[in-house]
């Protein structure tokens, strides 16, 4: 398969395949939006290249970065780019399953999850993408529910739980962000252009958190074209 190496910002550099789901804007925002201190332990879930735990490595001097992949293919490509980047003694890969996070890591034991999750509900229609595809972009693997319960387990009391979305998904995310005992506190609507409506979201929630959301400024992607 074709391989390339894509300079991502601030020096660092990522692995990449064309059969395999490519680092996007969401990811990106996401890394940006999240709340992050110096010495975090942070785990990013699902982390497909690791263009997540790279860029959240240059955000703040941090103790330890943790992604999960579920694809033995991407794990393996993660840990070129950890390497690559020589970020080893920052950031470990562990391949592992959302749905069963209890058996791999103690309950409470970081202050940061992150997660860029699969938009797309499994409608029975056939899905036309590569298996790797396919996992990366619909709920095969992993649901809301799933990656809900994984940030509960997780986070510590008090920490954060930072995931980018699709607006009409909105109602889900704070209905099981609450069942699962994480407050929502900051969120901000994503536009591609003025005057259109908005196709992401990216909501973070703190665990144990009384209620009261912070709406921040609408984030525009592109300026009007017409200017």
């Amino acid at each position: 398969m074709t391989e390339r190496i894509d300079d991502i910002g601030d020096g660092l550099k990522l692995i990449q395949r064309q059969d395999m789901f490519a680092l996007g804007t969401d990811a990106v925002l996401l890394c940006k939006f999240a709340s992050l201190y110096p010495g975090d332990r942070v785990i990013d879930l699902g982390t497909g290249t690791g263009a997540i735990p790279l860029l959240l490595s240059v955000r703040k001097k941090l103790n330890y970065i943790a992604g999960l992949e579920l694809q033995p293919g991407l794990v393996a490509l993660c840990w070129r780019s950890i390497k690559l980047n020589n970020l080893e003694k920052t950031i470990e890969v562990i391949n592992g399953d959302i749905r069963t996070v209890h058996k791999t890591f103690p309950p409470e034991s970081f202050d940061l999850a992150t997660c860029n999750p699969p938009y797309m509900p499994v409608t029975g229609s056939p899905i036309n993408a590569t298996k790797s595809m396919a996992i990366a972009r619909h709920e095969l693997c992993c649901q809301l529910d799933d990656v809900m319960k994984a940030f509960a387990w997780l986070v510590r009391y008090g920490g954060k739980a930072a995931l980018v979305h699709r607006p009409q998904r909105l109602g889900d995310i704070f209905c099981l962000f609450r069942e699962y005992g994480l407050e929502p506190k900051r969120l901000q609507f994503v536009y591609p252009r003025p005057g259109q409506e908005a196709n992401m979201v990216l909501v973070e929630a703190e665990k144990g958190a009384q209620p009261g959301l912070r709406t921040l400024a609408p984030l525009i992607l592109r300026g009007d074209d017409k200017n």
